[in-house]
């Protein structure tokens, strides 16, 4: 069974492994400002045409904040988040979206608890995804498992799992 990572070294090897392999994957990097929910900031995006996929990060003590969308940012404008995938610094908060999970052989994958806007039952209620049940500190918890941290292909599951939430989002819109 997954088990979510809840040490701070492990989560930010994890981090640092996911960071990686999404520059690498979306290879151009633009200047403008993202925003959503929470305001707007200004930061340099990763991008790439294949995936229509832009990707930014940034860290703060308490989380490592990941923040996904679609179409090709333009240097110097907006763009609109279409989904967020935060990870907890130090320990357990399943008051934040996303997870890092370790699975039986030592591999670590990225999952997503279903926390958007409109709620978790509404979320697993449309997504056509994989899930499984991890522990999650003291008890069994759903969650999308978006894939391996380590896998050459994350930038594609993280923009297969988007394109859900941006349908999820506007299936509840209707």
């Amino acid at each position: 069974m997954h088990r979510i990572i809840s040490d701070a070294a492990s989560i930010r090897a994890a981090a640092q492994q996911l960071d990686a392999n999404l520059r690498a994957a979306l290879p151009e990097c633009i200047d403008c400002t993202v925003g959503g929910a929470g305001g707007s900031f200004t930061v340099t995006v990763a991008y790439s045409p294949s995936f229509d996929l832009w990707y930014a990060a940034q860290q703060s003590d308490k989380t490592y904040w990941h923040g996904f969308g679609n179409g090709a940012p333009q240097a110097g404008k907006k763009v609109a988040l279409a989904s967020e995938i935060n990870i907890p610094a130090d320990g357990l908060n399943r008051a934040i979206s996303g997870a890092f999970a370790r699975d039986d052989t030592g591999r670590v994958w990225l999952l997503h608890r279903g926390k958007i806007r409109g709620g978790k039952a509404l979320f697993f209620a449309h997504y056509n995804g994989a899930t499984i049940t991890v522990q999650d500190g003291d008890k069994e918890d759903r969650c999308a498992l978006i894939g391996a941290v380590d896998d050459p292909e994350i930038a594609a599951h993280i923009a297969r799992f988007v394109a859900e939430v941006v349908r999820i989002k506007a299936a509840a819109k209707k």
